[in-house]
């Protein structure tokens, strides 16, 4: 009986942290912040365009970097920075010491 009960509690723990998890990537995606970083990335003002478009009538040597501007706003905040933090030591257990522990479990049955 205590043995379910402690499995019990530990369950919950779990599923407890797997909801906050999801919580918090669901307001980093909602926020926006993934679509600002791709958005970000390259922007073609209707500028550079015209730009482009007469240096190919004028046959010059064509550089997309002399096209693109790379114009970074920082959107971010205290909870998406906390959310990012939080993001970065669940990836960093889940993939060093998860994968050590089943390492060790898995000497077991060599």
């Amino acid at each position: 009986m205590k043995n379910s009960k402690k499995s019990w509690i530990i369950f919950r723990r779990i599923i407890i942290i797997f909801f906050i998890i999801y919580l918090i990537n669901y307001y980093q995606v909602e926020s926006g912040n993934y679509q600002e970083e791709y958005r970000n990335k390259a922007i073609l003002t209707e500028e550079k365009i015209k730009e482009f478009e007469n240096d190919v009538k004028k046959g010059k040597e064509i550089d997309i970097k002399k096209y693109t501007t790379n114009e970074i706003v920082d959107t971010s905040t205290i909870t998406t920075n906390l959310a990012y933090e939080i993001g970065e030591s669940i990836d960093e257990l889940f993939s060093n010491k998860i994968t050590k522990f089943f390492n060790y479990i898995g000497s077991f049955f060599k």
